[in-house]
């Protein structure tokens, strides 16, 4: 038995449709949803975008904020250090 090979999709679509209607359109016809569904799924879509930019925003102010407190903590491990030998110093 031979499978057939489907032709591959050809669109054609104007300079007057937007990347959002030619989503659509081809929601459309590639899946056989209704325009309702179709309009859903690409709403769901950017907020899965916005999520994910937000997400990696907060990671990269994560970063930063841990590198800042490893900094401040580095320096006050130094303070206390220092502290400790003049102690050991002056109870000589």
């Amino acid at each position: 038995m031979i499978p057939e090979n489907p032709s591959p999709k050809k669109y054609w679509y104007g300079t007057y449709e937007g990347y959002e209607l030619r989503c659509q359109r081809r929601l459309q016809k590639d899946l056989g949803v209704d325009q309702a569904a179709a309009e859903t799924i690409l709403r769901l879509r950017n907020q899965v975008v916005e999520l994910q930019s937000h997400i990696r925003q907060l990671e990269a102010e994560l970063t930063a904020q841990v590198e800042s407190q490893q900094l401040r903590l580095a320096h006050y491990r130094e303070v206390y250090y220092e502290a400790t030998w003049i102690e050991l110093e002056i109870q000589e």
